[in-house]
C-alpha cells in the first residue's frame, strides 16, 4: 500500500471520493464507467489549476535562471506562464481530455481538464484575464525577495519536483517537494510552492512529512532533523514562512502516518473496484465538498441506482 499527504486528506474529505480516484479510476480499464472516472480525476478547480501553471514554471524556466546565476525576471516568467496557461485553457475549453485515446503524456503540458469546462461554470475570457493577473503577481512578488533568492542562488544540487519515498511499517509513504537544495553546510532546505489566499490554512504538517522523507530516503545522506529548513513560500500572498524542525517534530510526523495508514488500511484495503459497495463509504460532511467534486455525475448517478440518493440528500442537504 501507498500513503502519501493528498490521501490522508481525500480521506477526511470524502470516502467516495477516496475509492472513485485511488481504486475505482482506471485510464486502461475496459469498464466505461471507471474509464469515466479517470477523466473526471483529472478536473481542477481553477485556483487549483493556475497554481499548477506556476509549479510548471517554477520547476522549469525559474530553476534553470537559479542554477545559471541568471537574475530573477518577472516579466519572462509571466509571460511563459500566460502562454501555458492559455494553451492549456484552451484545451480544456475544446474538451480535448475527452477524445478517444487521449492521454496526458500523449498531450504533454498541454493537457488540462477544468471543471469549469465540464460542469458547464463560468469559464469565459474574463476568468482566464484574472489567472493571467494572478500569474503576474505570483512572479513580481517572487522577484521582490532579495534575500531569499539569494539563497536559493547559494545553494546546490537541487532537485524540483522529484518523487520520493521510504518505507514505514510495510507501507510505502510517498512525498514530492517542490525543491529540495543543499545549503553550504550540507543539509537541505526544503521549499513548497504556495499559491493561495486563504488566511487560515496552516501547511506546517504536509512539509513536515516532507522533512521526514528527506531525512529518510538516503538521497540526502547525513541529514540532522534540526538542521532541515522548511520553507513556506506563498507567492501570491508575497509570504515566506519557515517552519521549524525537530527530532521530536518527526517523530511526531511519524506518528501521525501511522495511526493515518490503520485508518487508510481499514478503509481500502480489501476494495474490489469490480464490486464497489456505496454504503461501505461514507458521504462528506460537507455539502460544498459534493458541489466541487469531480466525481459528483458518477456519484449522484450510483447513490440513485442504489435507492440512496433521496435519503443521502434529505439527511445531509446535498446541493447536487
Amino acid at each position: 500500500m501507498k500513503w502519501s499527504y493528498s490521501l490522508h486528506t481525500a480521506m477526511r474529505r470524502c470516502q467516495l471520493q477516496l475509492v472513485f480516484g485511488h481504486r475505482f479510476a482506471s485510464h486502461n480499464a475496459r469498464d466505461p464507467e471507471r474509464r469515466e472516472a479517470y477523466v473526471l480525476k483529472q478536473l481542477q478547480h481553477v485556483s487549483a489549476w493556475q497554481g499548477h501553471v506556476v509549479h510548471h514554471v517554477m520547476a522549469t524556466d525559474f530553476l534553470s535562471a537559479v542554477t545559471r546565476g541568471d537574475p530573477i525576471d518577472p516579466t519572462v516568467l509571466t509571460t511563459a506562464s500566460v502562454a501555458l496557461a492559455r494553451r492549456q485553457f484552451a484545451f480544456s475549453g475544446a474538451k480535448r481530455y475527452r477524445e478517444p485515446g487521449q492521454t496526458k503524456s500523449a498531450a504533454g503540458e498541454e493537457y488540462s481538464a477544468l471543471f469549469a469546462h465540464e460542469y458547464g461554470w463560468p469559464a469565459d475570457s474574463e476568468v482566464l484575464d484574472q489567472v493571467e493577473m494572478n500569474l503576474a503577481r505570483c512572479f513580481a512578488n517572487l522577484a521582490a525577495q532579495p534575500e531569499f533568492l539569494d539563497q536559493l542562488r547559494a545553494g546546490s544540487r537541487y532537485a524540483a519536483e522529484l518523487p520520493l519515498n521510504i518505507r514505514l511499517d510495510g507501507v510505502t509513504v510517498a512525498a514530492t517537494p517542490d525543491l529540495v537544495f543543499i545549503r553550504s553546510n550540507g543539509q537541505p532546505t526544503i521549499v513548497d510552492w504556495k499559491i493561495a489566499q486563504s488566511e487560515t490554512s496552516d501547511y506546517s504538517r504536509q512539509l513536515l512529512v516532507y522533512a521526514l522523507v528527506v531525512s529518510r530516503c538516503g538521497r540526502w545522506p547525513g541529514v540532522r532533523p534540526d538542521e532541515i529548513e522548511l520553507i513556506e513560500a506563498n507567492l501570491l500572498k508575497n509570504e515566506i514562512r519557515r517552519h521549524p524542525v525537530s527530532a521530536q517534530s518527526l517523530d511526531d510526523t511519524e506518528d501521525f502516518i501511522y495511526r493515518s495508514v490503520i485508518e487508510l488500511k481499514t478503509l481500502m484495503e480489501d476494495v474490489n473496484p469490480a464490486v464497489l459497495d456505496l454504503a461501505d463509504f461514507d458521504v462528506a460532511e460537507q455539502p460544498s465538498t459534493c458541489l466541487y467534486c469531480g466525481f459528483r455525475g458518477i456519484c449522484v448517478r450510483w447513490l440513485d441506482a442504489a435507492g440512496t440518493l433521496e435519503a443521502t440528500a434529505a439527511v445531509q442537504g446535498r446541493l447536487w
